[in-house]
């Protein structure tokens, strides 16, 4: 019969649900805390309407755009890849031979 032990009672790790922001020269974090109606910049899948942010939600203002966390992620701006910054592929400029 196995012997069990206080390590095998221990909970699952939470998972990491940090967000990291690639290109973040151009990007601030601002949460939602007034009656100003805001929109955000995609539509989501299958809809043909711009979806609200809400308050105490968490988005994206970008130059002239904003995004709430989920189409964030979706379309490219947002990862929760920790190692982005390992993973992109650098562009080499080219050299002359």
């Amino acid at each position: 019969m196995p012997q069990e032990t206080a390590a095998s009672f221990r909970p699952a790790p939470e998972p990491d649900t940090r967000l990291y922001i690639p290109q973040h020269e151009n990007w601030q974090a601002r949460i939602k805390a007034d009656t100003e109606k805001i929109y955000c910049y995609a539509k989501l899948p299958g809809e043909d309407f711009f979806h609200l942010i809400l308050n105490g939600e968490i988005y994206l203002v970008g130059e002239t755009e904003k995004y709430c966390l989920r189409c964030a992620l979706r379309v490219g701006i947002a990862t929760q890849d920790r190692l982005f910054w390992q993973n992109r592929v650098l562009k080499r400029s080219a050299t002359s031979l």
